[in-house]
């Protein structure tokens, strides 16, 4: 800690806890921080504080928090959301289980530009893990657990330009109790990074894996299905195992770095929790990611079956069409990927065991004798920084350094960490502090043999600086810059010693083994933080230092020979001792004898006869301004310069500045063009029974461009004309009159539901042909509707079959029951009755009709329409004599009777039913036989109406 703790920049303040967030700001050379009811900017280099605001939670928001039942320390505003676009930050913080956020300038963060609402902006409890973006076409994302009880997880498209979308609510399928890791924008698509439980294997126990979720940028969401809903959203897993007979896997992500330059993604993986501690690096490309997308998919058709591979179409999923009803049920019906995405390597290309590491960052550097070496650095959750390097086409990674940032015994929990390639350093937020790292400590390494042999692929010697530093100007090839090849320290290798921390204060004696002096104390320190091994250097330095009691000087051990005063000739070398082991305390004795040391260098080769003196290099005069680079609307110029008036020469320094310089030349705006493109060819469009219609098209534009070539066409202008069938004349369709007609109807379209009543439609138009000139337009709707009807939505959702029907009972009916499986029926399960009743039909002797012909059921026996035709031809055969004895009766009579003249009989009226019934005796009925009230209904079900082949339905009363 002692070597590295000098190294260290280190911001904190009173009272301000939990830097959670981390904001890079280059062009105004600023770090953005969020803290604990605080807003920072800090300097990038000195975290020197440019401004500070307070941002606290309201009190009686507090008081709020803490009524619900959350503690004191977490009902404060954590910033948990910290984003810039353009010259604005977006800042959320937690606000007590409240969450809010605001538009702050970013050169001025007290300034409020504006406030948002914070709900599905920002997760509501400070420990909650989230990730956030905001794209390039500035919609904002934000994939967290964003309700108070930390239950509803989604990933959020809530702010910018397209629709408000999120992921299916309380659906595991989609999100099962994720952590989310990190976000990016790559492409057409957002990235989604996290952990969860996997749905796939819920079957067979518990298991948490990790994830990578992926959804177009532009997916504007379903209008039915799927309203308000991702409907590109896929997921895959995650693969970084050890492979083998049965593999060892890594399921957990704890952190992911993205190179964009590169398109590879190094991410750290551990064991759960309850198992033995293990972790790993894995290494990712992006086309991974796009072919693991474009493979098949899983389903399960019920949650007792197993998940399957299915193969379906990808466009929607890939951004390039939009939602069809297909589509989105492809979408509701698919989120989980077949196929894992597999890291580049079979292996993970770093495993410990018994640690468990958080967050990676890499940086990517060019080496002397390798291109480009990819440095790879780790924290764990102790506390500690690994320094890992991959070299080019290897699968493995060597550990060069291990830093330990905080004091032994004074952890601290690291809870976000970047680097950031312009200060060369490594950013870490912690509970109490901010702390910046270099990337490299190549001064620690005194000698070129220890610099040679470190293999920090930063370091190498400089030969004219005498000293162990990074490349010139990150340049590798530099001549006077020397570096070996890089490889893995050996376990053979050289360890040079290094010392333990001071022991704390003890009684001892100075000046002999065993005697006891009072008031003398001592500390002491190892050479043990690493013990020198296979001839590595012991350490420099006292092992024991004394106070408080008379100590006498005594010298150190003289240091090693420094480098000749000059290269040739005579020249001298010199070592030192200093008086410091003990050094002369308490009225002690100075050391006795010299303190420097000094000889002839007998090696050195004679000087030259005329050395020459180094010529130190200046620049030429500038060369004139270059063309301008356009002639309008905005340019640059150029000019140049040489470092040759002189070059330099014999050690001489180059030139300083630049040998290039710029200015904004030809401001003026640009000369109106004007452009138009030739007639297109006539093209057929419509063909009537006398003739066709012929159309052609041309182009117009204007812009203020520097060239006409620039123009981009637009805004067609059409010409129409109609020419006679057979023959070459052709006139302007404006001249003729021609009558509307309709064209054919199109197919009946899909139903709008898959349950329940919808409707379906069909469309025809007015162009076959469209009207011209003064002919009439087309009569009727274009548009035709009528309803379809499915199983109502929840009718059977949680019911069990339908028992059979019952036998009739006395009433003439029949019934059935059916049974809900859940105890509590809601309006989602067992929606309806569990009773149906219907009446009774004779199914055996009712009349069944036939698509081509009807017959009836024969069977043997007498049945009662037999008796009834029996009775019939009875009665009729009666009323047949006794009618025959009635006329001989009145033939007798007529001839004793006197002749009368006949009455002249009043029309036989109608007289309709209400007249009827209000002529008649309220009390009695004029043919004085009793009567029963009945409908239709209920009568057509007797056995007089039994033949009948459907029932009827009426219930119009009728007199029996």
């Amino acid at each position: 800690m002692g070597e590295l703790e000098s190294a260290l920049v280190v911001f904190s303040g009173p009272n301000i806890v939990s830097f959670t967030e981390l904001l890079f700001d280059i062009p105004r050379y600023q770090l953005l921080v969020g803290a604990r009811d605080y807003l920072f900017r800090l300097n990038l280099e000195s975290l020197r504080v440019l401004e500070q605001t307070h941002w606290p939670s309201a009190a009686k928001t507090v008081k709020t928090c803490m009524q619900k039942g959350q503690t004191e320390e977490d009902c404060h505003n954590f910033i948990r959301v910290l984003l810039v676009q353009g010259n604005r930050v977006f800042a959320c913080g937690t606000n007590a289980f409240a969450p809010e956020c605001t538009w702050r300038d970013v050169n001025s963060i007290s300034l409020v530009q504006g406030w948002v609402d914070g709900l599905a902006h920002c997760p509501f409890n400070p420990h909650a893990n989230s990730t956030a973006i905001i794209t390039s076409e500035g919609d904002y994302y934000i994939a967290s657990a964003l309700d108070f009880s930390s239950q509803n997880h989604a990933i959020y498209r809530i702010m910018g330009n397209e629709p408000y979308l999120r992921t299916v609510q309380y659906d595991p399928k989609w999100l099962n109790e994720p952590n989310f890791v990190a976000s990016y924008e790559i492409g057409n698509f957002t990235y989604f990074f996290f952990r969860e439980i996997a749905v796939e294997y819920i079957n067979c126990g518990k298991v948490i894996y990790s994830r990578v979720g992926r959804m177009c940028k532009n997916d504007k969401g379903g209008q039915f299905i799927l309203k308000d809903n991702w409907t590109t959203f896929l997921k895959a897993r995650l693969n970084c195992s050890i492979p083998g007979s049965y593999p060892f896997y890594y399921n957990e992500i704890q952190s992911i770095y993205f190179s964009e330059s590169h398109e590879i993604m190094y991410a750290t993986f551990t064991t759960p929790e309850n198992s033995i501690y293990a972790s790993a690096i894995c290494a990712y490309n992006v086309s991974a990611l796009q072919k693991s997308f474009e493979g098949p998919l899983k389903y399960q058709s019920s949650p007792k079956s197993a998940w399957e591979k299915q193969t379906v179409t990808h466009k929607h999923f890939q951004c390039h069409t939009p939602g069809s009803t297909q589509n989105l049920l492809d979408s509701e019906k698919y989120q989980l990927v077949d196929n894992a995405v597999q890291p580049i390597f079979s292996r993970p290309i770093y495993s410990r065991e018994l640690e468990r590491l958080s967050f990676i960052a890499v940086d990517i550097i060019a080496a002397k004798h390798h291109g480009e070496v990819h440095v790879i650095y780790v924290a764990t959750v102790e506390g500690e920084l690994q320094k890992l390097v991959r070299m080019p086409n290897s699968s493995d990674s060597c550990l060069v350094e291990k830093l330990q940032i905080f004091p032994e015994g004074k952890p601290q929990k690291i809870k976000v960490m970047k680097i950031l390639k312009d200060t060369n350093s490594l950013y870490l937020g912690t509970d109490e502090t901010v702390i910046r790292i270099p990337l490299h400590r190549c001064d620690r390494f005194k000698t070129k043999m220890d610099c040679l042999h470190s293999m920090d692929p930063y370091c190498g010697w400089n030969d004219y600086q005498m000293a162990c530093a990074a490349a010139p100007n990150r340049n590798p090839l530099t001549m006077f810059w020397e570096q070996k090849p890089l490889r893995c320290p050996k376990p053979t290798d050289p360890v040079d010693g290094g010392w333990s921390k001071w022991s704390s204060w003890f009684p001892c004696s100075h000046l002999k083994r065993g005697s006891s002096d009072e008031g003398c104390l001592c500390q002491q320190r190892f050479c043990n933080k690493p013990a020198p091994a296979n001839g590595g250097k012991p350490c420099e330095g006292v092992e024991i230092q004394v106070t408080n009691c008379t100590v006498h000087g005594q010298w150190t051990e003289w240091s090693a020979w420094s480098a000749c005063s000059q290269t040739c000739g005579t020249a001298v070398k010199m070592r030192r001792r200093t008086c410091g082991n003990p050094a002369p305390k308490h009225g002690g004795h100075s050391c006795l004898g010299p303190d420097q040391d000094e000889i002839f260098c007998s090696t050195n080769p004679p000087c030259p006869a005329n050395p020459r003196m180094p010529i130190h290099g200046h620049w030429s005069d500038w060369t004139s301004w270059s063309e301008c680079t356009s002639p309008c609307g905005g340019g640059i110029q150029t000019r140049e310069r040489r470092c040759n008036d002189p070059m330099p020469q014999y050690g001489g320094n180059d030139c300083s500045g630049c040998n290039q310089d710029f200015r904004i030349c030809n401001n003026h705006l640009c000369p109106e063009h004007r452009r138009s493109s030739p007639w297109t060819p006539w093209l057929l469009v419509n063909t009537t029974r006398d003739g066709y219609f012929q159309q052609r098209f041309r182009f117009n534009c204007r812009a203020n461009v520097p060239e006409v070539g620039d123009i981009r066409i637009s805004h067609p202008k059409k010409e129409e004309r109609f020419c006679l069938e057979g023959s070459l004349s052709c006139l302007d369709s404006s001249f003729i009159n021609i009558d509307a007609n309709w064209s054919e109807w199109s197919e009946w379209s899909s139903c709008s539901v898959s349950c329940g009543t919808g409707f379906q439609y069909r469309e025809r138009t007015c162009d076959n042909p469209p009207p011209s000139g003064n002919g009439a337009d087309c009569k009727g709707a274009p548009r035709m509707e009528r309803k379809c009807e499915f199983p109502s939505c929840d009718s059977d959702e949680g019911w069990e079959e339908w028992t059979v029907w019952s036998l009739c009972d006395y009433n003439q009916e029949q019934h059935r029951q059916r049974k809900c499986r859940v105890d509590i029926p809601s309006t989602k399960f067992c929606s309806g009755s569990s009773r149906e009743t219907r009446l009774c039909v004779d199914t055996e002797n009712r009349i069944k009709y036939e698509p081509e012909e009807s017959h009836v059921i024969e069977e043997d026996g007498v049945h009662m329409e037999h008796v009834i035709v029996a009775l019939m031809g009875g009665l009729i055969v009666g009323l047949g004599f006794g009618a025959f004895g009635m006329y001989l009766f009145k033939q007798r009579k007529v001839h004793d009777l006197p002749h009368l003249t006949p009455r002249t009989a009043d029309a036989n009226l109608y007289m309709s039913n209400s007249e009827w019934k209000a002529s008649r005796p309220l009390h009695e009925s004029p043919l004085k036989i009793p009567q029963k009230e009945a409908t239709i209904k209920r009568n057509c079900n007797g056995t007089l109406t039994r033949n009948l082949r459907t029932p009827l339905y009426s219930e119009e009363s009728f007199r029996t």
